[in-house]
Protein backbone atom coordinates (compact mmCIF):
# COMPACT_ATOMS: atom_id res chain seq x y z
CA UNK A 1 0.00 0.00 0.00
CA UNK A 2 1.33 3.40 -1.02
CA UNK A 3 0.16 5.84 1.64
CA UNK A 4 0.42 9.61 1.87
CA UNK A 5 -0.20 11.01 5.35
CA UNK A 6 -1.10 14.66 5.91
CA UNK A 7 -0.46 15.69 9.53
CA UNK A 8 -1.85 18.81 11.21
CA UNK A 9 0.62 19.40 14.08
CA UNK A 10 -1.62 22.09 15.60
CA UNK A 11 -4.64 19.83 16.10
CA UNK A 12 -5.91 18.92 19.54
CA UNK A 13 -3.31 19.24 22.25
CA UNK A 14 -0.48 19.41 19.72
CA UNK A 15 0.98 16.05 20.75
CA UNK A 16 0.42 14.13 17.52
CA UNK A 17 4.02 14.42 16.31
CA UNK A 18 5.09 12.24 19.24
CA UNK A 19 2.86 9.48 17.87
CA UNK A 20 4.19 9.49 14.31
CA UNK A 21 6.78 6.79 14.92
CA UNK A 22 4.04 4.36 15.93
CA UNK A 23 1.92 5.40 12.95
CA UNK A 24 4.85 4.86 10.57
CA UNK A 25 5.54 1.47 12.17
CA UNK A 26 1.91 0.37 11.68
CA UNK A 27 2.09 1.04 7.94
CA UNK A 28 5.60 -0.35 7.55
CA UNK A 29 4.50 -3.64 9.12
CA UNK A 30 2.33 -4.24 6.03
CA UNK A 31 5.17 -3.47 3.61
CA UNK A 32 4.06 0.11 3.03
CA UNK A 33 6.46 3.04 2.98
CA UNK A 34 4.30 5.98 4.02
CA UNK A 35 5.23 9.54 3.11
CA UNK A 36 4.28 12.14 5.72
CA UNK A 37 3.78 15.88 5.28
CA UNK A 38 2.99 18.53 7.87
CA UNK A 39 0.14 20.91 7.04
CA UNK A 40 0.72 24.04 9.10
CA UNK A 41 -2.01 26.16 7.46
CA UNK A 42 -4.82 25.97 4.90
CA UNK A 43 -2.68 27.00 1.93
CA UNK A 44 0.04 24.53 2.82
CA UNK A 45 -2.59 21.82 3.29
CA UNK A 46 -4.01 22.36 -0.22
CA UNK A 47 -0.51 22.28 -1.71
CA UNK A 48 0.32 19.09 0.18
CA UNK A 49 -2.93 17.53 -0.99
CA UNK A 50 -2.12 18.42 -4.60
CA UNK A 51 1.28 16.78 -4.30
CA UNK A 52 -0.26 13.75 -2.65
CA UNK A 53 -2.87 13.23 -5.37
CA UNK A 54 -0.28 13.64 -8.13
CA UNK A 55 1.93 10.99 -6.52
CA UNK A 56 -0.77 8.39 -7.14
CA UNK A 57 -1.17 6.86 -3.65
CA UNK A 58 -3.36 3.89 -2.80
CA UNK A 59 -4.68 5.75 0.23
CA UNK A 60 -4.65 9.30 1.54
CA UNK A 61 -4.54 9.63 5.33
CA UNK A 62 -5.31 12.80 7.27
CA UNK A 63 -4.17 13.13 10.85
CA UNK A 64 -5.74 15.87 12.92
CA UNK A 65 -9.13 16.96 14.21
CA UNK A 66 -12.58 16.91 12.63
CA UNK A 67 -11.71 20.22 10.98
CA UNK A 68 -8.68 18.64 9.31
CA UNK A 69 -10.82 15.79 8.03
CA UNK A 70 -13.48 18.23 6.82
CA UNK A 71 -10.96 20.35 4.89
CA UNK A 72 -9.49 17.24 3.28
CA UNK A 73 -12.92 15.93 2.27
CA UNK A 74 -13.90 19.33 0.85
CA UNK A 75 -10.77 19.51 -1.30
CA UNK A 76 -11.14 15.92 -2.55
CA UNK A 77 -14.79 16.39 -3.53
CA UNK A 78 -14.14 19.76 -5.17
CA UNK A 79 -11.52 18.04 -7.31
CA UNK A 80 -13.78 15.08 -8.05
CA UNK A 81 -11.05 12.75 -6.78
CA UNK A 82 -12.23 9.35 -5.53
CA UNK A 83 -9.29 8.35 -3.36
CA UNK A 84 -9.63 5.97 -0.36
CA UNK A 85 -9.37 8.09 2.77
CA UNK A 86 -8.01 7.17 6.19
CA UNK A 87 -8.51 9.25 9.31
CA UNK A 88 -6.26 9.30 12.38
CA UNK A 89 -8.16 11.43 14.93
CA UNK A 90 -6.05 13.85 16.95
CA UNK A 91 -8.40 16.77 17.58
CA UNK A 92 -10.15 18.33 20.54
CA UNK A 93 -13.53 16.56 20.47
CA UNK A 94 -13.17 14.10 17.57
CA UNK A 95 -16.97 13.97 17.29
CA UNK A 96 -17.09 12.20 13.97
CA UNK A 97 -14.31 9.74 14.82
CA UNK A 98 -16.07 8.79 18.05
CA UNK A 99 -19.33 8.32 16.18
CA UNK A 100 -17.63 5.97 13.73
CA UNK A 101 -15.89 4.11 16.56
CA UNK A 102 -12.39 4.80 15.24
CA UNK A 103 -9.50 3.92 17.59
CA UNK A 104 -8.41 6.74 19.86
CA UNK A 105 -4.77 5.65 19.80
CA UNK A 106 -3.05 6.93 16.62
CA UNK A 107 -1.06 3.71 16.13
CA UNK A 108 -4.23 1.63 16.38
CA UNK A 109 -6.01 3.94 13.95
CA UNK A 110 -3.09 3.59 11.52
CA UNK A 111 -3.20 -0.19 11.88
CA UNK A 112 -6.92 -0.20 11.06
CA UNK A 113 -6.19 1.70 7.84
CA UNK A 114 -3.14 -0.37 6.89
CA UNK A 115 -4.99 -3.67 7.33
CA UNK A 116 -8.56 -2.65 6.55
CA UNK A 117 -10.83 -1.87 3.65
CA UNK A 118 -12.64 1.41 2.96
CA UNK A 119 -16.42 1.62 2.82
CA UNK A 120 -18.68 4.31 1.33
CA UNK A 121 -19.83 7.17 3.50
CA UNK A 122 -22.05 10.20 2.93
CA UNK A 123 -21.03 13.85 2.93
CA UNK A 124 -22.92 17.14 2.88
CA UNK A 125 -22.91 20.01 0.43
CA UNK A 126 -23.46 23.62 1.52
CA UNK A 127 -23.48 25.89 -1.51
CA UNK A 128 -20.13 25.30 -3.18
CA UNK A 129 -18.55 23.76 -0.08
CA UNK A 130 -18.61 20.23 1.27
CA UNK A 131 -18.67 19.12 4.88
CA UNK A 132 -18.38 15.76 6.58
CA UNK A 133 -20.73 15.76 9.55
CA UNK A 134 -22.54 18.99 10.49
CA UNK A 135 -23.81 22.30 9.14
CA UNK A 136 -25.43 24.38 11.88
CA UNK A 137 -26.69 27.83 12.82
CA UNK A 138 -27.71 29.54 16.03
CA UNK A 139 -26.85 28.74 19.65
CA UNK A 140 -23.53 26.98 20.26
CA UNK A 141 -22.63 27.43 16.59
CA UNK A 142 -20.41 30.46 17.19
CA UNK A 143 -18.59 28.62 19.99
CA UNK A 144 -17.40 26.03 17.48
CA UNK A 145 -15.29 28.59 15.65
CA UNK A 146 -14.56 31.20 18.36
CA UNK A 147 -12.95 28.90 20.93
CA UNK A 148 -9.23 29.64 20.63
CA UNK A 149 -6.78 26.86 19.81
CA UNK A 150 -4.95 27.45 23.10
CA UNK A 151 -8.20 27.09 25.05
CA UNK A 152 -9.06 23.90 23.16
CA UNK A 153 -5.55 22.57 23.74
CA UNK A 154 -5.77 23.10 27.50
CA UNK A 155 -9.40 22.25 28.19
CA UNK A 156 -10.42 19.90 25.40
CA UNK A 157 -14.14 19.77 24.58
CA UNK A 158 -14.87 21.77 27.77
CA UNK A 159 -13.64 24.77 25.77
CA UNK A 160 -16.72 24.46 23.56
CA UNK A 161 -18.96 24.23 26.61
CA UNK A 162 -17.43 27.41 28.06
CA UNK A 163 -17.85 29.31 24.80
CA UNK A 164 -21.39 27.99 24.46
CA UNK A 165 -22.33 29.17 27.95
CA UNK A 166 -21.09 32.64 27.02
CA UNK A 167 -23.68 32.70 24.23
CA UNK A 168 -26.68 31.94 26.47
CA UNK A 169 -27.22 35.48 27.86
CA UNK A 170 -27.41 36.82 24.31
CA UNK A 171 -29.45 33.89 22.97
CA UNK A 172 -30.72 34.91 19.56
CA UNK A 173 -33.54 33.36 17.58
CA UNK A 174 -34.09 33.36 13.84
CA UNK A 175 -37.39 33.33 12.01
CA UNK A 176 -36.78 30.47 9.59
CA UNK A 177 -38.73 28.50 7.03
CA UNK A 178 -37.30 25.06 6.33
CA UNK A 179 -38.36 22.76 3.51
CA UNK A 180 -36.91 19.27 3.32
CA UNK A 181 -36.17 17.31 0.16
CA UNK A 182 -39.12 15.07 1.07
CA UNK A 183 -41.56 17.99 1.15
CA UNK A 184 -41.76 18.62 4.88
CA UNK A 185 -42.18 22.27 5.87
CA UNK A 186 -41.24 23.74 9.24
CA UNK A 187 -41.60 27.38 10.21
CA UNK A 188 -40.87 29.14 13.46
CA UNK A 189 -38.50 31.02 15.72
CA UNK A 190 -35.47 28.79 16.19
CA UNK A 191 -32.41 29.26 18.39
CA UNK A 192 -30.53 26.37 16.79
CA UNK A 193 -30.65 24.31 13.64
CA UNK A 194 -28.42 21.62 12.19
CA UNK A 195 -28.15 19.14 9.37
CA UNK A 196 -25.83 16.49 10.74
CA UNK A 197 -24.46 12.99 10.35
CA UNK A 198 -23.08 12.24 13.81
CA UNK A 199 -24.32 11.38 17.28
CA UNK A 200 -22.28 14.18 18.89
CA UNK A 201 -21.96 17.84 17.94
CA UNK A 202 -19.17 19.81 19.59
CA UNK A 203 -18.97 17.17 22.29
CA UNK A 204 -22.02 18.87 23.85
CA UNK A 205 -25.14 18.07 21.81
CA UNK A 206 -26.03 14.39 21.65
CA UNK A 207 -28.24 12.53 19.16
CA UNK A 208 -29.78 9.09 19.52
CA UNK A 209 -27.19 6.60 18.22
CA UNK A 210 -29.94 4.31 16.99
CA UNK A 211 -31.21 6.95 14.57
CA UNK A 212 -27.97 8.01 12.87
CA UNK A 213 -26.39 6.04 10.01
CA UNK A 214 -23.29 7.49 8.28
CA UNK A 215 -24.12 5.87 4.93
CA UNK A 216 -27.90 5.84 4.47
CA UNK A 217 -28.19 8.82 2.14
CA UNK A 218 -29.86 10.84 4.90
CA UNK A 219 -28.65 13.38 7.42
CA UNK A 220 -30.54 14.40 10.54
CA UNK A 221 -32.32 17.76 10.65
CA UNK A 222 -32.59 19.24 14.14
CA UNK A 223 -34.51 22.45 14.88
CA UNK A 224 -34.77 23.92 18.38
CA UNK A 225 -37.56 26.38 19.09
CA UNK A 226 -37.04 29.61 20.99
CA UNK A 227 -37.80 28.92 24.67
CA UNK A 228 -40.48 31.06 26.28
CA UNK A 229 -38.95 30.84 29.75
CA UNK A 230 -36.09 29.34 31.78
CA UNK A 231 -38.04 26.12 32.31
CA UNK A 232 -38.25 25.51 28.57
CA UNK A 233 -34.59 26.42 28.14
CA UNK A 234 -33.67 23.86 30.79
CA UNK A 235 -35.79 21.24 29.01
CA UNK A 236 -33.94 21.97 25.77
CA UNK A 237 -30.50 21.73 27.35
CA UNK A 238 -31.36 18.45 29.07
CA UNK A 239 -32.77 16.99 25.86
CA UNK A 240 -29.81 18.03 23.71
CA UNK A 241 -27.23 16.91 26.23
CA UNK A 242 -28.87 13.56 26.86
CA UNK A 243 -29.65 12.52 23.31
CA UNK A 244 -33.38 12.46 24.04
CA UNK A 245 -36.11 14.25 22.17
CA UNK A 246 -38.62 16.84 23.29
CA UNK A 247 -41.22 16.94 20.53
CA UNK A 248 -42.78 20.18 21.75
CA UNK A 249 -39.52 22.12 21.53
CA UNK A 250 -37.25 20.12 19.21
CA UNK A 251 -37.93 18.93 15.66
CA UNK A 252 -35.91 15.93 14.51
CA UNK A 253 -36.29 14.35 11.05
CA UNK A 254 -34.20 12.33 8.60
CA UNK A 255 -33.73 14.05 5.26
CA UNK A 256 -31.74 13.99 2.04
CA UNK A 257 -31.52 17.76 2.13
CA UNK A 258 -33.16 20.97 3.28
CA UNK A 259 -33.63 24.58 2.17
CA UNK A 260 -33.50 27.35 4.77
CA UNK A 261 -35.04 30.81 4.27
CA UNK A 262 -34.57 33.60 6.80
CA UNK A 263 -35.36 37.31 6.77
CA UNK A 264 -31.80 38.13 7.84
CA UNK A 265 -28.43 36.54 7.07
CA UNK A 266 -27.49 33.73 9.45
CA UNK A 267 -23.90 32.77 10.28
CA UNK A 268 -23.32 29.03 9.88
CA UNK A 269 -20.70 26.56 11.01
CA UNK A 270 -19.48 23.72 8.80
CA UNK A 271 -17.71 21.06 10.86
CA UNK A 272 -16.71 23.79 13.30
CA UNK A 273 -15.56 26.35 10.72
CA UNK A 274 -17.36 29.62 9.95
CA UNK A 275 -19.51 29.82 6.82
CA UNK A 276 -21.51 32.78 5.53
CA UNK A 277 -24.94 31.53 4.59
CA UNK A 278 -26.96 34.62 3.62
CA UNK A 279 -30.76 34.52 3.79
CA UNK A 280 -31.32 31.45 1.61
CA UNK A 281 -29.30 28.29 2.07
CA UNK A 282 -29.53 24.83 0.54
CA UNK A 283 -27.95 21.86 2.30
CA UNK A 284 -27.79 18.57 0.42
CA UNK A 285 -26.66 15.07 1.26
CA UNK A 286 -24.17 13.56 -1.19
CA UNK A 287 -24.76 9.84 -0.85
CA UNK A 288 -21.69 7.57 -0.90
CA UNK A 289 -19.53 10.63 -1.51
CA UNK A 290 -16.25 9.03 -0.47
CA UNK A 291 -14.61 5.83 0.71
CA UNK A 292 -13.39 5.92 4.32
CA UNK A 293 -11.55 3.32 6.38
CA UNK A 294 -13.71 2.60 9.44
Amino acid sequence: MKARILVNPNAGKQTILREMEGVHRAFSATGSQPVMELTVNAVHAREALDRSIKSGPDVLVCCGGDGTLSATVNELLLRGTRLPLGYIPAGTTNDFANFLGLPKDPSDAAELIANGHPSPIDAGRFGDRYFIYVASFGAFTQSSYTATQSLKNSLGHLAYVIEGIKELPALKSYSVRVETAEGGIYEGEYIFGAVSNSTSLGGVIKLDAGKVDPADGKFELSLVKKPKNLHELNRILLALGGGKGDEELITFVHTAGASFSCAEPMPWSLDGEYASGGTDVRVEVVENALDLFR
